[in-house]
């Protein structure tokens, strides 16, 4: 859903039509949070700058004006500097866009007419370069510190207001001058909204593009990561295949023979499966194999445990870190489970149950200490014969692995 939306707003931001620049909410929240950061560090620097450069005027104001230098100073060093350096600094703390805006407009703003107020009635020359001060107030704040674009609208239509103010009030210009100074002020106030407009929006669009690249990356993540569950999933139980159980078996005796610790396997048949599948039929049998993987599944103890479908009807777990007594006991509760738990629900057109055929399992545990000379397949080959073993003996059983003369260094 989130893909289609982006899709949506990229197609949108795309045309040459104007728009108001504002996502869906959701997006728009995503947006402001995820640029949040750079874009007030970005501001602060410039607002940092824009602030040196304001107070260097002092310079001019000494030079060009000496009788007025006293108010320039008051007003630029000990008003206006202290109340857009907290402003500056408010913007480090990443306030919320409104705020953090709002308050940029309004040092600037402030600025912007501190400047008009100290050329007023000066000088011709003084009224006409005023000018060119309105200016750079809002090439600065539209063009260079891009403020998102109601505030940048309020700060140029602010110094509109006071610039009008300024020139009708002023004594010193001719009003051709003043024509021509608000003609010129209103074409760079145009030209400026249109690139504060246009940058926002490729911003936005830039930003839609880079988010839509994660999406699809995320996408596919999430697809080959269901794929390769599936690769590894047996359909049938939803335990871990063949394939994923060599993978895993591999791995487990590896960290055994680093850490020097126990790994216990326990291979699982269910009995008299054969029998139950001419019986029943194979759909029923595969409701059979279903039960014993949930039960397997609850039978085991800890995450690290691990369960798959060995083939047919064989199942097999691996317990790391697990002593053989420890691994009869869950076998044990494995083999009790799958016994109260007895037969899935029967058809009624199957007839009645066959008493002689019960479902259980029987239990093969073996549990080996790896060292170098051993090789993986001994620890399985040990629980198969355990397994044989409680067949021989009647079935519905767990019987540990016999230690022999070449295994009995390692396997308990």
């Amino acid at each position: 859903m989130q893909s289609e939306v982006v899709n949506r707003q990229i197609q949108r931001l795309s045309g040459l039509r104007f728009m108001w620049l504002t996502f869906p909410k959701d997006l728009e929240e995503r947006f402001e949070q995820e640029t949040l950061k750079r874009r007030s560090r970005r501001l602060w620097l410039e607002g940092l700058i824009a602030i040196l450069l304001f107070d260097l005027f002092l310079i001019a104001d000494y030079y060009g004006s000496p009788d007025r230098f006293r108010r320039a100073f008051v007003l630029r060093l000990l008003v206006v500097t202290p109340i857009c350096l907290l402003v500056n600094a408010s913007v480090l703390r990443q306030p919320k866009r409104i705020f953090r805006e709002s308050s940029i407009a309004i040092g600037a703003c402030l600025a912007g007419l501190c400047q008009l107020y100290l050329e007023f009635d000066r000088s011709r020359v003084a009224s006409a370069y005023v000018q060119m001060t309105v200016l750079a107030v809002v090439l600065f704040v539209n063009t260079v510190m891009r403020l998102r674009m109601p505030y940048a609208l309020a700060t140029t239509v602010t110094m509109l207001c006071g610039d009008v103010v300024f020139l009708w009030r002023d004594r010193m210009l001719e009003p051709g001058d003043k024509i021509f100074g608000l003609g010129l002020v209103l074409g760079v106030m145009a030209i400026t909204l249109v690139g504060n407009y246009g940058s926002c929006r490729e911003e936005r669009l830039n930003y839609l593009l880079h988010l839509r690249g994660e999406l699809l990356v995320a996408d596919l993540n999430r697809l080959n990561a269901q794929l390769l569950r599936r690769s590894e999933s047996d359909a049938l139980t939803g335990l871990a295949n063949r394939r994923s159980f060599d993978t895993q078996y591999r791995e487990l005796w590896k960290n055994s023979l680093q850490t020097g610790t126990a790994l216990s396997v326990v291979v699982v048949d269910v009995d008299h499966f054969k029998r139950l599948n001419d019986r029943y039929g194979h759909l029923y049998g595969d409701e059979v194999l279903k039960r014993i993987g949930s039960l397997l599944q609850q039978a085991l103890r800890v995450k690290d445990d691990y369960a798959a479908r060995f083939g047919g009807e064989e199942f097999v777990i691996l317990l790391p870190r697990t002593p053989e007594s420890a691994a009869m006991m869950v076998a044990e509760r494995l083999r009790r489970m799958v016994e109260l738990a007895g037969f899935p629900a029967l058809d009624p057109s199957q007839g009645p149950y066959d008493m002689s055929i019960r479902a259980t399992v029987s239990c093969g545990v073996a549990c080996a200490y790896p060292t170098l000379r051993d090789k993986p397949e001994q620890l399985l080959d040990a629980a198969d014969r355990a397994l044989y073993q409680a067949k021989a003996q009647g079935r519905n059983m767990v019987v540990g692995a016999a230690p022999t003369s070449e295994s009995s260094r390692t396997l308990i």
